[in-house]
């Protein structure tokens, strides 16, 4: 009884992060990665959270799904030839997102997979999500150079967003201490952004910030992990962030909420009672003793009135059945 999303929402978040790995083959532990992933999508609200570095074999990747199938579907992309060493994966949080009929393409083993998602309506996302090397700036440059050729030469649909951890910062503003990466890297990664049309959404949205993503072990700070979007999807873009999440990783979570073209606005929506409190015991012997309180013969001046009585008790038994 797998339970499966026909969601539709038209604002969704989308997330990337670098796991470092899987944390331990007992994917129930509390302190493995995944288990620390199914809670975050849950705290965070994520929908599609690229995931780097998974080290994720076929048979772990069903153990997982099997474990928290209410939440995870996992999409991965692994090399054979090097299993513990990179792994790139899109999740999708069931809860907010439409899992059926997704279209995947395993460009690069282990760095690159694209998967096109049933979105709102009768519209898609396709959404690229990568793991760049970083052993040398020479093999930085191959991987933007084969990406790109890949859209030059295979009949791929361009990206609308594309969730990275580059192993790259383009400015010499996005390290610290400031340097300037090397030019075969960085102008290889310019290339393939122009050739597809992709914009850096956070640099563009803060132009003047300094932020990193990534703190190594000697304590230099980077900003490699980016989220890329397209012009016209740009628009319809807010709250970029990036903000250090319960995942245990030396990296910061970069995302942004994206809203369906020509959707109405949506606010965060409010907070309701569960209907099994009706249920619960003290919880309605708690509402009925202060219900009884909201009476119209014990307003006594004119600045009670029975409609603030009202919302002081919905108030009360907000709280107390958020306790419960």
């Amino acid at each position: 009884n797998t339970p499966i999303s026909r969601n539709t929402r038209a604002q969704v978040r989308v997330a990337g992060l670098n796991v470092k790995g899987r944390g331990g083959n007992n994917f129930r532990s509390q302190d493995n990665r995944w288990n620390e992933i199914n809670r975050m999508l849950f705290d965070e609200k994520v929908g599609i959270l690229a995931v780097g570095e998974t080290h994720l074999t076929d048979e772990q990747i069903e153990e997982i799904e099997k474990i928290y199938e209410r939440r995870i579907r996992i999409f991965n992309s692994i090399d054979i030839e090097t299993p513990n060493k990179g792994g790139i994966a899109v999740v999708l949080n069931r809860e907010l997102t439409n899992i059926d009929g997704v279209t995947v393409h395993r460009l690069i083993p282990g760095r690159a997979i694209l998967l096109i998602i049933p979105w709102h309506k009768k519209r898609t996302l396709t959404v690229l999500a990568g793991y760049a090397p970083a052993d040398s700036p020479a093999e930085n440059k191959v991987y933007w150079d084969t990406l790109t050729d890949l859209w030059l030469h295979e009949d791929l649909p361009v990206p609308d967003i594309f969730i990275a951890d580059s192993n790259l910062a383009p400015e010499p503003m996005d390290r610290l201490p400031t340097r300037k990466d090397a030019d075969m890297a960085t102008e290889a990664y310019a290339r393939f952004k122009r050739i597809l049309g992709l914009k850096d959404g956070w640099r563009v949205t803060n132009p003047d910030t300094r932020a990193y993503t990534y703190i190594s072990p000697q304590g230099s700070h980077s900003r490699i992990d980016h989220i890329l979007v397209s012009d016209d999807l740009f628009k319809h873009c807010t709250k970029w962030d990036i903000s250090d999440v319960a995942v245990t990783t030396d990296h910061f979570m970069v995302s942004v909420r994206i809203s369906a073209p020509g959707a109405p606005f949506i606010g965060e929506g409010r907070y309701a009672i569960p209907v099994h409190m009706t249920k619960d015991k003290l919880f309605m012997e708690y509402a009925r003793k202060e219900g009884v309180k909201v009476n119209p013969e014990q307003v006594s001046d004119e600045t009670t009135t029975l409609q603030s009585r009202f919302k002081e008790w919905k108030d009360k038994i907000q709280t107390f059945a958020q306790k419960r």
